[in-house]
């Protein structure tokens, strides 16, 4: 009766993607975990940079080149400092029915070839602020409509990017990965130091990769407590052994094969 069972042992290794039947991170960790923040807001700068600081752990922060003014030294200083800069496009385009906003920044009123120009753009202030020449981008409000066609057939070939953060769909951390539409699991207003740790805690023991989305840390909107945000970077940093905090880049390179 043991080939039987040896058979379906083999068979779940193998429908497992390859980073989950081996150590993923560059330390031998089996899970590994990217922080990843939206908007360029204030409250990233003023609370979320310190404390990562203070943990000694990276995050990723996606950048609206709208929003960055006042703040660009800042921002050089985080990437200075081993944070990831990445692509939130240049005005943030969203479907008007989410909430009010000027009409050039409805995603109804843009096209394909505006979203495109939009990333390559941004790309180009990014590396002027970071001295990088490829960046990852995540969509604005999770979708990637332009015009009410979908942009993202387009940027798979326009060699503009390797990963596209979405939002949502961020399952159990052990499916196979689309670098085009990487799943992630936001936490927001509401959700509790010990919901995140609950979270992170099942992608340790599946020994998966996931991405955690957040806008506000202690402040401006969609936030988490900044007491909440400190006590999910302090589990992390305890259990660092077993679970690899990288920045955006770094964990996809890694779960997509490409390191």
């Amino acid at each position: 009766m043991r080939a039987p069972v040896l058979i379906v042992a083999l068979s779940l290794m193998l429908a497992l993607p390859a980073w989950a039947q081996k150590a993923i991170g560059p330390h031998g960790e089996k899970a590994a975990i990217a922080l990843t923040y939206d908007d360029a807001l204030p409250s990233q700068l003023d609370i979320a940079i310190p404390q990562l600081d203070a943990a000694q752990l990276k995050g990723t922060f996606f950048l609206i080149g709208r929003e960055i003014k006042g703040n660009l030294l800042r921002w050089k200083q985080a990437s200075a400092g081993g944070h990831e800069l990445g692509n939130h496009s240049v005005t943030h385009a969203c479907p008007k029915a989410l909430f009010p906003m000027p009409p050039q920044y409805m995603s109804e009123n843009s096209s394909v070839a505006v979203q495109l120009t939009e990333i390559e753009t941004m790309n180009n202030l990014l590396q002027a602020i970071d001295g990088r020449n490829e960046h990852a981008y995540a969509t604005p409000c999770g979708q990637t409509l332009a015009g009410g066609e979908d942009y993202l057939p387009a940027l798979r070939t326009a060699r503009l990017t390797r990963y596209v953060r979405a939002a949502g769909e961020a399952g159990d951390g052990t499916a196979p990965i689309d670098p085009f539409v990487v799943p992630s699991r936001f936490f927001g207003q509401g959700d509790t130091g010990e919901t995140m740790i609950t979270y992170v805690d099942g992608i340790r023991r599946r020994g998966g990769v996931a991405v955690i989305g957040f806008h506000g840390v202690g402040g401006d909107y969609l936030e988490v407590t900044a007491e909440a945000h400190r006590q999910l970077l302090a589990w992390l940093q305890a259990h660092r052994s077993e679970v690899w905090v990288g920045g955006f880049t770094e964990v996809l390179d890694r779960a997509t094969g490409k390191r």
